[in-house]
């Protein structure tokens, strides 16, 4: 069980995400990653599911983005967003997003029903914009090519990794733990992680000191279904965790589960 297991171990299982370079900027790119997860839309929603109510009925949906406005157009090999992950701003990410209040929220729809999570966007504002950029198609990734394209970067991906008990993690476009969006983010919000928790995985790095330093991914997150981690990693909001912990109870091989669960779409609302 994941209790029993030292923290060094847990870190390397769950939470490596690919070799990263010097000064939080990811050297890795998806030039050679091809994973059919990525490229494919998950099962049909069954009519149980499609019964089921809305979380977002009652609040604020999106109508879609506009251009966020960060420079030069589709398709160049340099990432658009100047200053990178960290000057990309929540107001540019919900380019298009009607303006008001309300807890910004996201909901994961998967073929086990429907994850809802509170974002915290005091806290983790660089994650957050991040991934909600990422979720609507304002924050630009890139594609196998390495080429940087604005699109719904999580629609169709797999969960990747799934230790009961401890967490279930997804967002990565190669499907086995090694990829993400071209970029990392900076550290914010390292507080505790309990139940439910939703926290941005990382990878390590040497510094010049010759000190390993956690590099928070771009775009790979996990839902803490048990005991979390220590409070190392970048943490952006709080979740249900009925459905996650049903992904966590699926037949698994080699921490994957054994028939794919995709995120079918990440929706964004800001809820009263």
């Amino acid at each position: 069980m994941a209790s029993k297991l030292d923290f060094a171990l847990i870190a390397g299982l769950i939470l490596g995400v690919g070799t990263t370079g010097v000064g939080g900027c990811s050297s890795k790119t998806n030039a050679a990653a091809t994973d059919a997860g990525a490229t494919e839309t998950g099962d049909p929603v069954d009519a149980a599911e499609a019964a089921a109510p809305d979380p977002l009925a009652a609040c604020t949906k999106d109508p879609g983005p506009t251009d966020p406005g960060i420079g030069p157009g589709d398709g160049g090999v340099e990432d658009p967003v100047v200053g990178g992950a960290a000057s990309f701003t929540l107001a540019q990410a919900l380019s298009g997003f009607p303006n008001g209040t309300g807890v910004l929220t996201a909901v994961i729809t998967t073929e086990l029903g429907k994850i809802v999570c509170q974002l915290d966007e005091a806290k983790a504002p660089i994650t957050v914009a991040n991934f909600v950029g990422l979720a609507r198609g304002t924050r630009p990734s890139q594609d196998k090519l390495g080429l940087w394209k604005a699109k719904r970067f999580y629609d169709g991906l797999i969960w990747h990794r799934v230790l009961p008990g401890f967490v279930v993690q997804g967002g990565d476009p190669q499907g086995n733990g090694g990829g993400g969006p071209g970029y990392d983010v900076p550290n914010e919000n390292h507080v505790r992680q309990l139940l439910g928790v939703l926290s941005a995985a990382a990878s390590t790095t040497v510094d010049d000191a010759g000190l390993n330093t956690f590099v928070p991914s771009g775009s790979q997150f996990y839902v803490v279904v048990g005991r979390g981690p220590q409070s190392d990693y970048n943490v952006f909001g709080k979740c249900t965790t009925d459905v996650a912990q049903a992904i966590a109870s699926v037949s698994t091989k080699n921490e994957a589960p054994v028939t794919k669960i995709h995120m079918q779409t990440i929706e964004i609302g800001r809820c009263p």
